[in-house]
């Protein structure tokens, strides 16, 4: 029996999800806020984007370092 036929414990997902139902009129300003607080840090300029950096770029530090400390990351 896996953890959600068992009801007594909540994935992150679903804690997500609760969150985001629980007030209809949070849905969209809950996202907004949070794309609005990480959208500068990942916006770059073309000319960062050079053979070295896609070399050593990880989308795992990325998310880590800094969309996580902002925003909610599902894992």
């Amino acid at each position: 029996m896996d953890r959600f036929e068992k009801g007594n414990s909540t994935g992150k997902l679903e804690q997500l999800l609760d969150c985001m139902f629980a007030d209809s009129r949070g849905r969209a300003r809950m996202l907004n806020t949070e794309m609005d607080a990480v959208k500068d840090d990942l916006r770059g300029a073309l000319d960062i984007i050079t053979p070295e950096f896609l070399l050593t770029w990880d989308l795992n530090s990325t998310m880590d370092n800094t969309i996580a400390p902002k925003a909610a990351v599902l894992r």
